[in-house]
């Protein structure tokens, strides 16, 4: 579940950027109510909220709120730390752990380019526009904890 969420959301949105939002995706009702400045990177799949989170912007997707559906499956996730700017030790990765166990709702992890995240997935069949807007929420104020711990 955790390769497919983390591949899921880079790799669609390096595949490509469309131009248009037209679709009947259940994901996109909840983007376009956001209020954020959205880019489309594979219609009716995958956006990138640009201003979204209060990080620091870094290189590929680090710091932006990236949001993506396959089938029933949506994530709403952000890479907090690339690899290359990620410097673990066993005091980081203990509060890291302690943090995956008291957010509610959100993922704290390393994917499998090296890069740290948060994420939050969904079953886009049963989720209310409520809840989306929750689990933004909760992302964005996650990767906000997340950096804050970088800078320790």
């Amino acid at each position: 579940m955790k390769k497919l969420a983390v591949g899921l959301l880079l790799s669609l949105v390096f595949s490509g950027r469309a131009l248009s939002q037209e679709c009947s995706s259940r994901l996109q009702g909840f983007v376009n109510k956001t209020g954020y400045k959205l880019i489309v990177a594979k219609p009716c799949k995958v956006w990138v909220a640009t201003y979204a989170l209060t990080i620091p912007r870094g290189e590929g997707v680090t710091g932006l709120l990236l949001l993506a559906q396959e089938g029933e499956m949506g994530v709403v996730g952000a890479v907090v730390q690339s690899k290359a700017k990620l410097h673990l030790t066993a005091d980081l990765l203990q509060k890291l752990m302690k943090m995956n166990n008291s957010l509610d709702y959100v993922k704290v992890g390393i994917d499998d380019d090296g890069d740290l995240f948060v994420r939050s997935e969904l079953h886009m069949e049963s989720v209310t526009g409520d809840e989306f807007s929750a689990v933004v929420k909760k992302v964005v104020e996650a990767s906000t904890k997340i950096s804050d711990i970088l800078k320790e």
